[in-house]
């Protein structure tokens, strides 16, 4: 009966992992917050079985191999899911450019036309080179 139990929340928790690789594959088949909040919310619900704490040590054989295939799932979404943020935040830079860091340090004072931030001040001592 537990293993039973076990099964149908990890149907429900592969359920909404699909829904949610459907959602980061294609932008127009769904809502990803929604989806991410309903896979959140069975998931916790699968770690506040009784069971799940007590037959930890003792699952059998089918069922191990059941939650590595559910955790191969959730790599496999959010590696998709950092790929899209990865993406989303170059897409923000180049639409927005203040959101970017800047590679050189700001121009400052007389030395605007360094194209380096790291180039300093001069000191003075060679001020004209003669030939």
């Amino acid at each position: 009966m537990p293993n039973r139990l076990i099964q149908s929340h990890l149907d429900t928790i592969d359920a909404h992992l699909d829904q949610v690789s459907r959602c980061l594959l294609d932008p127009d088949s769904g809502d990803l917050v929604h989806a991410s909040a309903n896979l959140q919310a069975a998931v916790i619900e699968l770690s506040r079985l009784p069971q799940i704490s007590a037959l930890n040590q003792e699952l059998p054989s089918p069922l191990k191999l059941r939650v590595r295939q559910t955790m191969a799932s959730f790599d496999a979404c959010r590696e998709a899911l950092m790929r899209r943020s990865f993406l989303a935040e170059i897409s923000l830079g180049t639409l927005i450019p203040a959101t970017r860091n800047p590679t050189y340090a700001p121009a400052a004072g007389r030395f605007s036309r360094q194209p380096y931030g790291s180039a300093g001040r001069q000191s003075g001592e060679f001020q004209v080179i003669s030939a």
